[in-house]
């Protein structure tokens, strides 16, 4: 199959019909083979039953039902398990997303790019959702060196090999470039339609800011040190051994202008102390690297991107 379409959905009943027939309209003028797949986030408001009802008569919806609601990121990565797509577009479930874009992402794409990133230039949301996203996209930039305007974009295409080993949690879904990125997938971004939302409400709040610039720092490590756990030990052990050296210091001090015995007793017991909390962090290090040279983590030992040419366009929708 040329192409997968995964749609991750949560509480979105007057959207999902709307959703699917404008997506579909969309693919009937490509003449390639897709799939529409939209993932249930454990929906509670007759999401999924609607999706049943239209899948009578719609051949090419697949429904995949999640028990309970477990988030973006993890709806993403069941549709992902699931797709049989040579490219996968991901989208969002609330009508923001115009399908009309997916020709223009699937053109670009095939320029030799293993990622297409949209980009919402003239976004239809509130002004403080704006600001915060604008602030963590230029973290994320910054830190990761994958320099997108809009990481939290939810229309992407991906090529199948670079997305699919990835693992990831929390609110993780917009680091998917930046995780393709350490396959050595060719990452670019292009600017696409952005509509404000008619039906249903946002699922966005403070707490999900928390979390996102949580999931910034976790992806920061996942970066610099998943595949060499014992440099970052030993970069937090640093200030450790720095205590150490200067309660070294204060001992000697101690001991040879005769201050208290109490005060030598403590700078000894302190620089002890710190040269254990030092040696643990190498010890917790020396074992990750172990974990590393003898597992298959999805962020260091991922499989390689094919770079040969694959036709999108087929000359019929088998």
């Amino acid at each position: 199959m040329d192409l997968s379409v995964v749609v991750p959905i949560f509480n979105e009943l007057e959207n999902v019909e709307p959703l699917y027939y404008s997506i579909r309209a969309e693919l009937r003028k490509l003449p390639i083979s897709y799939e529409i797949i939209f993932v249930d986030d454990g929906s509670d408001d007759g999401t999924r039953e609607k999706i049943r009802e239209m899948r009578k008569t719609a051949p090419d919806l697949r429904l995949i039902a999640l028990k309970r609601n477990f988030g973006q990121t993890e709806a993403m990565a069941a549709g992902f398990d699931n797709a049989s797509g040579r490219y996968i577009i991901t989208m969002d479930g609330d009508l923001q997303n115009d399908p009309s874009d997916i020709p223009v992402l699937l053109e670009k794409i095939r320029e030799g790019y293993d990622v297409v990133s949209g980009w919402r230039k003239d976004r239809k949301d509130t002004f403080l959702r704006t600001v915060f996203s604008r602030m963590a996209n230029f973290i994320i930039s910054l830190t990761t060196g994958i320099k997108l305007h809009d990481h939290g974009c939810t229309i992407k295409v991906y090529e199948a090999a670079c997305i699919k080993s990835l693992s990831a949690y929390g609110e993780m879904h917009r680091f998917f470039p930046v995780l393709a990125s350490m396959t050595g997938a060719r990452v670019t971004e292009i600017p696409v339609k952005h509509r404000p939302r008619t039906y249903g409400a946002s699922k966005y709040g403070f707490d999900r800011v928390y979390k996102v610039f949580m999931d910034i720092f976790s992806i920061n490590l996942i970066i610099r040190f998943s595949s060499t756990p014992l440099k970052g030990f030993v970069f937090l052990s640093i200030p450790f051994l720095l205590l150490t050296f200067c309660f070294c210091i204060l001992t000697l001090l101690a001991w040879t202008y005769d201050w208290t015995y109490g005060k030598v007793l403590f700078f000894m017991i302190a620089s002890v102390l710190n040269v254990i909390a030092a040696m643990h962090l190498v010890m917790l290090g020396i074992l990750g690297e172990v974990v590393v040279r003898n597992s298959d983590l999805s962020h260091t030992r991922l499989p390689e991107i094919t770079r040969k040419s694959i036709p999108i366009f087929s000359d019929s929708n088998e």
